[in-house]
């Protein structure tokens, strides 16, 4: 059994660490809620349907960084130690490079700062490439709901005004515009 718990755990660590550290933007918090999520998985490990396991651990990852959003005091920045320096090497750096930074640097705070579940949707489908079905598992929703949620998630960091100014100025193109063409078409009349 500890042979099978040691080998669930390097399968599955990265994603389970990944998916907390793009929530929270901090390496310490993201590391104690995957460690809280394996120390849950070894409790829990007899009860747990092997077939289902990624879901079910993708499942209490989502809500043990809930859970720790919750315990976190207001206004206390619990962002990564080393993110402040990354943004002001960034911005002190010319180029192209420093631009996409930027822009990858305001995406995750577009993302981070998206409500439940918008935000876990768009980690596990966008960052973390989870099909559908792995995500209607995790979260217990219906796959059409994951996909409606993953639409508007994405309809809502299209229309974020400087994500969208950052790509303009890095690219000289624009994102396109959210919503339908139906949308703007009444706009435009």
């Amino acid at each position: 059994m500890l042979q099978q718990y040691q080998q669930v755990i390097e399968q599955y660590r990265q994603r389970v660490y990944s998916f907390a550290h793009y929530s929270l933007r901090a390496r310490e918090d993201a590391e104690d809620v995957t460690q809280e999520v394996f120390i849950k998985l070894w409790q829990h490990w007899r009860k747990i349907d092997q077939a289902r396991l990624g879901a079910w651990l993708m499942r209490v990852a989502h809500n043990s960084v809930i859970d720790h959003v919750r315990r976190q005091k207001p206004g206390k920045d619990n962002r990564d130690q080393y993110s402040e320096v990354e943004e002001q090497e960034a911005e002190s750096d010319p180029g192209s490079e420093v631009e996409s930074e930027t822009f990858r640097l305001e995406l995750q705070q577009a993302i981070r700062a998206l409500e439940e579940p918008f935000r876990s949707i768009v980690i596990m489908r966008d960052i973390q490439g989870m099909s559908y079905e792995e995500i209607r598992e995790c979260l217990q929703m219906s796959e059409s709901q994951v996909k409606v949620y993953l639409h508007r998630s994405r309809r809502k960091l299209r229309e974020n005004r400087r994500l969208r100014e950052i790509f303009s100025a890095a690219t000289g193109a624009s994102l396109p515009e959210a919503g339908s063409r139906a949308d703007k078409a009444r706009q435009s009349e």
